[in-house]
């Protein structure tokens, strides 16, 4: 009876298996991060977005958001310099608070920017460490 579990399970084990090997592939991390932009600037352009966080947890949010958009770019362009990866990340930041501009029809917002090339120095960091 064993033997008969273990070949109706063998089709799962190879699912699990061939799912957890695609999150070692460069292009999974591609993917994640091209839909973590898409996400930043869908969810940035709603008027209501920029009252989600109101005060200190604005810029932790900021911070947070453009780590995990640097750490996951870091590790689908595994072979890009980390200070690529900081320009091009907050870079995207910058372009994200000139659409507010255009979405929400309000000034810009310079410590944004900063603050989301602060989180893309802390998500290159995090990677670096992990990197070691």
């Amino acid at each position: 009876m064993y033997n008969n579990q273990h070949v109706f399970m063998q089709p799962v084990y190879n699912r699990i298996s061939s799912m957890t090997h695609c999150l070692t592939k460069p292009t999974f991390y591609r993917l994640a991060t091209t839909l973590l932009i898409l996400g930043l600037f869908s969810i940035g352009s709603l008027p209501a977005a920029g009252q989600l966080f109101p005060g200190t947890l604005h810029w932790v949010a900021h911070l947070a958001a453009f780590a995990l958009i640097a750490l996951s770019f870091g590790l689908g362009w595994q072979k890009m310099p980390a200070a690529y990866i900081v320009l091009i990340v907050a870079s995207i930041g910058f372009v994200h608070e000139l659409t507010e501009i255009i979405t929400h029809s309000h000034p810009f917002e310079a410590q944004d920017a900063v603050i989301d090339a602060i989180g893309a120095l802390i998500g290159v960091t995090i990677l670096s460490i992990f990197r070691k």
